[in-house]
């Protein structure tokens, strides 16, 4: 028995998409990669997460396996033989052994554990029935959200010809409709989220640290322990802009280094009944969503316009943006 408050149904619709998803997209990469492999990379993984020095290295033979063994087994069609519990658990082993679904591996263990209750026949059915909505999902969104996604298969074409390792490949190779699944995500868990945050009285924005203005590099931002706030040093800045604006409502904002640092800035507002806002690029709306709804933390969350941090998208890294008027919208108390 799943021990947590009860879910909107607009989230396990997502969860139910997102199983459909990692199914028509992975399963055929997790049958493909060999068992020995997937449990050194899980160890990897688990090293990384625990160590200091050594995460550079870690990274690079990370890199090297995503190059040589998780990337090309994306190319191959799943034959989906054994029963439906063996190839859930052999594709959540696979999805973890990336390191790029942390949280999205948890709500598919859940699943497991239901459909692991069911008859072999009807847990085949409903992982069919999971790939064949995703599938139709995958077809109507590229129709309604194509335009906002279409440079995608030419980023991914490009990037997979390139002879660098990099341990961030599979998350910079996501597909148009992976980045469609968060697109209708977000606002989905926004409104599942809306009525715990709507009674919050106090309350918070995150915002990355990619947003600042090109002169990030002279940015002086003070820092106390894992706060980073903004000290109004460059007019131009979009952090220094919506600081101010949020300051006029009582609203509090701090700067998040990267997706890999959230964890460290949420446990400040883990059950604190206040409200938090978190601005972040697409691919990280949803683990981000999952992990505050894990934390109890009554949140909601506002997309980039873009991404552009030196970490995954470009070597210099540019300023991204955030439509700040619907963030104050959310944001903002009612």
């Amino acid at each position: 028995m799943l021990l947590e408050s009860p879910r909107s149904l607009g989230e396990y619709a997502i969860e139910l998409l997102t199983l459909g998803m990692v199914l028509h997209r992975y399963e055929g990469a997790a049958e493909r990669t060999p068992g020995w492999m997937v449990k050194c990379s899980r160890l990897l993984v688990a090293a990384r997460e625990s160590s200091g020095i050594t995460k550079l290295f870690l990274d690079w033979i990370r890199g090297g396996i995503a190059r040589y063994v998780f990337a090309p087994a994306l190319e191959y069609i799943a034959r989906k033989n054994g029963s439906a519990d063996h190839r859930l658990v052999r594709l959540v082993d696979w999805l973890e052994a990336t390191g790029e679904f942390k949280q999205e591996t948890k709500r598919l263990k859940n699943w497991h554990s239901y459909i692991a209750q069911l008859s072999p026949e009807q847990a085949t059915y409903w992982l069919h029935i999971a790939e064949e909505l995703f599938e139709e999902f995958a077809w109507d969104a590229a129709e309604t959200l194509g335009r906002y996604t279409q440079n995608v298969a030419v980023f991914v074409k490009r990037d997979q010809l390139q002879p660098s390792w990099r341990e961030d490949l599979l998350f910079r190779s996501r597909t148009a409709s992976e980045y469609h699944l968060n697109m209708v995500a977000a606002e989905v868990m926004n409104r599942g989220l809306r009525e715990d945050f709507d009674h919050t009285r106090q309350r918070v924005v995150l915002v990355p640290t990619c947003m600042r203005d090109r002169c990030g590099s002279r940015c002086k931002a003070r820092v106390d322990g894992v706060d980073i706030t903004c000290t109004g040093c460059n007019p131009k800045c979009a952090v220094n802009r919506i600081t101010r604006r949020m300051r006029a409502d009582g609203i509090a904002v701090y700067m998040v280094p990267h997706a890999s640092g959230f964890s460290r800035v949420l446990k400040r507002w883990e059950q604190s009944g206040e409200g938090v806002t978190a601005v972040a690029c697409l691919l990280n709306i949803l683990p981000g969503g999952y992990e505050m709804r894990e934390r109890h933390i009554a949140s909601q969350c506002v997309l980039l316009d873009f991404p552009g941090c030196r970490k995954h998208w470009d070597e210099r890294g540019f300023p991204t943006a955030v439509n700040e008027e619907r963030l104050v919208q959310i944001a903002g108390l009612r």
